[in-house]
């Protein structure tokens, strides 16, 4: 599925010309560390990727400095420095 999804990415950003949104619920959580890792190389900064998930720690801390952390607290969204 998430091969389709990058293939349909890739197809979006050639005809339009921009490249779209990509939206990730907690798929880290069903992918082992290597696919893990292939997922977020494929889609690096090409996509706008706003990725959810209850673990942080399931992320590679390459990830983690490359990247911009929200967390929401009792219905409130706060940034990480």
């Amino acid at each position: 599925m998430l091969a389709l999804k990058l293939a349909e990415l890739h197809l979006i950003d050639e005809v339009i010309g921009e490249p779209p949104l990509l939206l990730l619920d907690d798929v880290l959580a069903e992918l082992d560390l290597n696919r893990q890792n292939q997922l977020l190389e494929a889609i690096q900064d090409r996509f706008q990727t706003i990725v959810t998930t209850t673990h942080l720690g399931a992320f590679d801390s390459q990830w983690m400095t490359s990247s911009q952390i929200l967390t929401v607290q009792q219905g409130q969204l706060e940034a990480h420095p």
